[in-house]
């Protein structure tokens, strides 16, 4: 009867709370960062008196627009710490996630769907039968299963970002086995809850300078708790990690042909007029072609990559028309997104500094000492030509 109690006492959703801080913007994950989430520490609490010698498994599901992620973790996995009992009807139990214990998210932006938030579901589960058992074998901890259309996304920024062997790949091909696991593990006769379901949204937004909000998707270890009785709660700990995606951009084609353009266009003193259009035409061909997120199909970039770039090859267009112009200046006006990459590019160099609005270039055009030279040169003849001052 006892038993009976604690399993419809795990049914009721109590009140999740999750650990606030004040943080500086730049800790804030915002959706053009990819990212980690690493399981640390667990204390959950069962009323299954045997669990030592029972199957148990962790299942941690990221939920991201139509897209979910689902993370197994099975005894082997995990260290039991520490076994304390509360009047013979449950047990708390402290766990250590030993291995096997990150997942890696591409950034938000780049999700069909994406909403500016991500849900995180945590269950856990005892006493699983031989089939389940069964099931789970086909199903390996090194991985996290998603569908096809997340697993490129998530396949380039393991392949590009991951930096330690706990960081789990994306499958796609197991999702289906991944599913009837953990929809048929909570509606088997005899199952005991190992922790509370519980689940936290946290806010993901677009420009971390202008929220304010205790929900935000910071940096950092977080504690998601949900209260058990007076004595004790569940609690999840993990931490989020950052990874600007900047890698995963500098992989693409469009990246090399963009260096490429600079290079060859940058290089030049003089412009012969009847190869000017020619050299305007390569510029505005990245531009239309390559800088347009959603065209190519499996290409990974976004509105700040586009903007960024454009940018400078709008420059560079503006470098051209002067270039190729005999006399030293020109009464006529800029073109206004010429003037505008100007204008970006002057702020930028000076302020020298890593942000969301230049992140993309920023290596190799701002903080290049070598680049910067360079762009500084176009930036000075364009606004002699143009007398601008």
């Amino acid at each position: 009867m006892k038993k009976l109690l604690f399993i419809l006492f795990f049914f009721i959703l109590l009140p999740v709370s999750t650990n606030s801080q004040v943080s500086s913007y730049k800790d804030i994950v915002n959706i053009y960062d990819a990212y980690t989430i690493t399981l640390n520490e667990l204390t959950l609490n069962t009323n299954d008196e045997e669990i030592k010698e029972h199957a148990y498994v962790v299942i941690v599901t990221v939920i991201i627009g139509n897209e979910k992620i689902t993370k197994f973790l099975y005894r082997d996995d995990l260290i039991m710490n520490s076994v304390k009992n509360y009047d013979d009807v449950f047990w708390s139990i402290n766990f250590t996630v030993k291995r096997n214990n990150t997942i890696i998210i591409p950034a938000q932006v780049n999700v069909t769907n994406s909403p500016n938030s991500v849900l995180i579901k945590f269950e856990g589960y005892s006493n699983m039968n031989e089939a389940d058992v069964a099931l789970m074998s086909q199903l390996s901890t090194s991985f996290v299963y998603c569908s096809s259309n997340m697993y490129n996304l998530m396949d380039k920024a393991y392949k590009y970002l991951a930096n330690s062997p706990d960081i789990n790949r994306p499958n796609s091909s197991l999702l289906t086995t991944a599913e009837v696991l953990q929809q048929n593990i909570s509606r088997r006769p005899g199952i005991f809850y190992l922790g509370n379901p519980t689940e936290v949204t946290y806010v993901v937004p677009q420009d971390p300078k202008k929220v304010i909000g205790t929900n935000l998707f910071v940096q950092g270890k977080r504690t998601v708790e949900s209260k058990i009785g007076a004595k004790t709660n569940d609690l999840w700990i993990f931490t989020v990690t950052k990874l600007p995606d900047v890698k995963i951009v500098q992989a693409e084609p469009y990246y090399t042909k963009i260096k490429g353009v600079f290079q060859d266009i940058t290089a030049l003193q003089i412009i012969p007029l009847d190869r000017r259009e020619g050299y305007l035409a390569k510029a505005q061909e990245i531009i239309t072609d390559e800088m347009v997120p959603g065209r190519k199909a499996d290409v990974y970039i976004n509105d700040q990559v586009s903007k960024q770039f454009i940018n400078l090859m709008n420059l560079l267009k503006a470098g051209i028309r002067v270039k190729s112009d005999s006399m030293q200046s020109t009464s006529d006006f800029m073109n206004s997104n010429e003037r505008e990459a100007l204008s970006y590019f002057e702020i930028n160099l000076k302020e020298n500094d890593f942000n969301l609005e230049n992140e993309y270039l920023f290596d190799d055009y701002i903080n290049s000492s070598v680049n910067r030279g360079i762009i500084q040169k176009e930036i000075d003849l364009v606004r002699r030509y143009y007398q601008i001052k």
